[in-house]
């Protein structure tokens, strides 16, 4: 009888509820929608900066990028702009003569793993950890050639928001953007 009670109960109270209540963003969803963005080649260019004494003179031999000289109000100076070749592999570059803090914005193919989802600043935006590297496998051998493998990688947070009931990933943050979660509140992920 107690049994026939609580399942009548239960019923009245799905039934009292018709909107369907939207389900909280999930590591398989969030990396879902970051792969279909990236699919589209939309939000899948990272930035590395490192040092090296090599990577300009390996970089023009390999054909990724020639030097150039730039003329603006009188002033000229020399840099460095992306090949054919290396528009391939990379989306920019920033490179110094020094050698120091060069940077490069790679296109991918990247391989990614959520690492974290946390509440936003509003209670219907997440954000979304994710660390990412080139996928060395697929990447291009002139590359290869050039940058160390380790320098390919990084950590990233994507800010996601509640449409309805469906999530969408709307954009990369930056550090100075990401709030801290409330406590206890962090979600844990499995690896994708």
């Amino acid at each position: 009888m107690v049994a026939v009670v609580a399942m009548a109960a239960g019923s009245m109270a799905v039934g009292c509820s018709s909107d369907p209540q939207p389900a909280d963003l999930t590591t398989i969803v969030a990396s879902n929608l970051i792969a279909q963005r990236w699919s589209r080649d939309e939000l899948n260019h990272f930035a590395v900066s490192f040092n090296s004494d090599t990577l300009i003179g390996c970089g023009v031999e390999h054909d990724l990028w020639k030097p150039i000289e730039i003329t603006d109000r009188g002033f000229t100076r020399s840099t460095y702009q992306l090949t054919e070749r290396g528009n391939k592999a990379l989306f920019a570059i920033d490179l110094k003569e020094s050698g120091k803090l060069h940077e490069i914005t790679l296109r991918g193919p990247y391989r990614f793993d959520v690492t974290g989802i946390t509440p936003g600043a509003d209670p219907d935006a997440r954000q979304v950890e994710i660390h990412w590297e080139i996928d060395w496998d697929k990447a291009s051998a002139d590359l290869k050639a050039c940058v160390p493998k380790f320098e390919l990688s990084g950590t990233q947070m994507a800010l996601f928001k509640l449409f309805g009931l469906e999530w969408r990933f709307l954009s990369y943050m930056k550090p100075e953007d990401v709030t801290a979660p409330p406590q206890g509140t962090a979600v844990s992920v499995d690896k994708i």
